[in-house]
């Protein structure tokens, strides 16, 4: 009996201790208004920070060459952009399903927008992956002459998942057979 009531004794000063050390955790002046507001603060802080954008990382696309295709089986319709001032070289190549585009000697698949505009050749203006997605869209030349179906003046636009663009250039747009 006596060991009860020992414990009894014990488990009040714990709870008595613990009540005045939550007390002075919170300075004393415990004011549930107070904390509402700091957590409100902390939270808003919180979620500022998580929706920061990291800046832009530049991209350089390097031209799609003939063993790119093979390896990637891009053979068939659609359009290849070649930037201008960059060569000969198509830094991206269109079709119906899918596109490609080569960053660091690797070729990255995007998939196709169907609910994006028709282009010539099965291909659309709109393609998206699981880094980047691409845009390509025919430009005026501001000559009069807007080209043909098959080749015309375009603009290629890459961003990254936080739709930052990271490549844009002006260029060529080819459509046929590869």
């Amino acid at each position: 009996m006596r060991d009860d009531q020992q414990r009894i004794r014990l488990r009040r000063a714990l709870a008595l201790g613990l009540l005045l050390l939550t007390g002075a955790c919170h300075g004393g002046d415990y004011d549930k208004a107070q904390q509402a507001a700091r957590d409100a603060r902390d939270i808003a802080a919180v979620n500022a920070a998580n929706n920061v954008k990291p800046p832009p990382q530049p991209l350089a696309p390097q031209p799609i060459l003939y063993p790119d295709i093979e390896q990637g089986q891009l053979h068939g319709t659609g359009c290849a952009f070649v930037a201008d001032g960059g060569g000969m070289g198509a830094v991206a190549m269109t079709q119906d399903k899918r596109a490609a585009i080569k960053l660091k000697d690797v070729l990255v698949i995007l998939a196709s927008d169907p609910g994006s505009t028709r282009m010539p050749e099965h291909s659309w203006s709109r393609y998206v992956g699981k880094q980047y997605a691409l845009t390509l869209t025919r430009v005026d030349s501001g000559g009069g002459k807007a080209g043909s179906d098959a080749q015309f003046p375009g603009q290629l636009v890459i961003t990254d998942p936080y739709d930052q663009v990271v490549y844009q250039a002006k260029g060529l747009v080819q459509c046929r057979a590869v």
